[in-house]
């Protein structure tokens, strides 16, 4: 079960680097490898940031709480995972303006992932990749407390996620070039999510 849990919660949070890639591409922007490396590592960086963090929180925290709490943070990105692409539609629409430029930057690439081509070369260079893989891992952060991975499955669970994030933006960029891929199916993250929530109960 726990071996379950950590695939899971690495393909769930490894999601929305896949599509990302595929709608980078479809609009034409290109992913190098060495930065589809750098992708995976930012976003394995997350999760072993908020994996740790949540071994030191089991430790202070009574179970139960922290049995409760992961379940509601897992079930409410897993909701919002869902809803996402509605979320997407209200922010193209009102276009909010951020005062903080590299947050700003951030937060606008967790809902259009094609502006992370900054300097509009139509490849996303490493600096802009820093930017590009904090959107798509801010999740992780989230996710990573409330999974309730256990201490030893966390090595094997931040190996697949490493693993997953590097072939799945690959993945990504080839089935953008190919075929054109334009179907959303990114609310599949969420449903894991939601299957993690409940897996703490």
């Amino acid at each position: 079960m726990l071996v379950f849990q950590a695939c899971l919660l690495a393909l769930a949070v490894c999601m929305d680097t896949f599509f990302g890639a595929v709608s980078c591409t479809v609009s034409g922007i290109s992913i190098p490898k060495k930065c589809a490396l750098l992708i995976s590592s930012v976003g394995t960086g997350f999760l072993s940031i908020s994996l740790f963090g949540a071994q030191l929180l089991m430790q202070i925290l009574p179970v139960k709480f922290f049995q409760y709490a992961g379940f509601a943070i897992l079930f409410l990105l897993g909701s919002s995972q869902i809803m996402k692409e509605m979320l997407k539609a209200v922010f193209q629409k009102h276009q909010p303006h951020w005062n903080w430029k590299a947050l700003g930057l951030v937060i606008d690439i967790c809902f259009d992932e094609t502006l992370a081509d900054t300097d509009h070369s139509k490849t996303l260079s490493v600096r802009e990749t820093f930017a590009y893989s904090a959107a798509l891992s801010l999740d992780s952060l989230a996710s990573g407390l409330g999974a309730g991975i256990q201490k030893t499955e966390i090595p094997f669970c931040l190996f697949l996620t490493f693993c997953a994030g590097f072939l799945l933006t690959l993945l990504g960029c080839k089935i953008g070039k190919s075929c054109r891929f334009r179907k959303n199916l990114s609310w599949l993250g969420g449903v894991m999510l939601l299957i993690l929530a409940f897996c703490r109960l």
